[in-house]
């Protein structure tokens, strides 16, 4: 499935150095159309956790990438891509207590809702190992940086029915979080036409606004599709 942890990224990298020095290579794709392209994948990463998910959520659950990249050259292309989740929650508490002051029966009230929002925004230089961009199976070197933007906000009223009046209290706040990423890993090619190809990235990523933040190093993959435009 998505590979989200660092020390894969570094195994795939040296698993795919012998690929260079295969004495046949696979047969070979015919020449891509176009030198842009668009992609949609499944993404994953420590900020976008496809895992953290709990029966009152509502919304996506795996993340979504939209990629829109440009080859600049048959071994390298520019690309950026831009993934987002979003989800909201209820959480309702209706229970009774014995109040710990007057000792008399009090019914409490509790109901909150929250929404959690993180996109990501991944600009990346892809680099081919392979010297014939032909070829069907293709394997990359990445290597950019990516900014984090996640944000959370919450709204409900909590109320004390006892003897008296009633005690209700509302309550709302939002809390916004922006990191820094520096980013490199590898990435797998297949072309299925001249137009389609099938992707699968994994990288690893250092946060650079907060380096202490989910340990030193995080990781990211995407698998997917992309598609190229217009002409060759």
């Amino acid at each position: 499935m998505l590979l989200p942890y660092p020390h894969l990224t570094v195994g795939a990298l040296l698993l795919a150095l012998p690929l260079r020095s295969f004495a046949q290579e696979p047969t070979a794709a015919p020449a891509p159309a176009g030198r842009f392209y668009v992609g949609l994948a499944a993404f994953h990463s420590n900020y976008q956790n496809v895992w953290v998910w709990q029966p009152n959520y509502t919304g996506f659950r795996v993340p979504v990438q939209l990629t829109a990249g440009y080859q600049l050259r048959p071994r390298l292309a520019l690309e950026l891509g831009v993934a987002y989740r979003g989800f909201t929650s209820d959480y309702d508490i209706d229970e009774y207590y014995t109040h710990s002051v007057t000792g008399m029966l009090t019914h409490y009230q509790y109901h909150s809702a929250a929404t959690n929002r993180t996109a990501t925004v991944t600009a990346l230089a892809r680099y081919a190992l392979k010297r014939q961009p032909t070829q069907r199976f293709q394997v990359d070197v990445l290597g950019g940086a990516t900014l984090v933007r996640s944000s959370h906000s919450s709204h409900g009223y909590q109320t004390n029915l006892a003897a008296g009046p009633d005690q209700t209290i509302p309550f709302s706040n939002r809390v916004a979080s922006n990191y820094l990423l520096l980013t490199a890993g590898l990435g797998l090619r297949y072309h299925l036409t001249p137009r389609l190809t099938l992707n699968f990235d994994v990288a690893t990523n250092r946060n650079v606004t907060f380096p202490a933040y989910y340990g030193n190093f995080t990781g990211s993959s995407a698998l997917g599709v992309r598609y190229r435009l217009g002409q060759p």
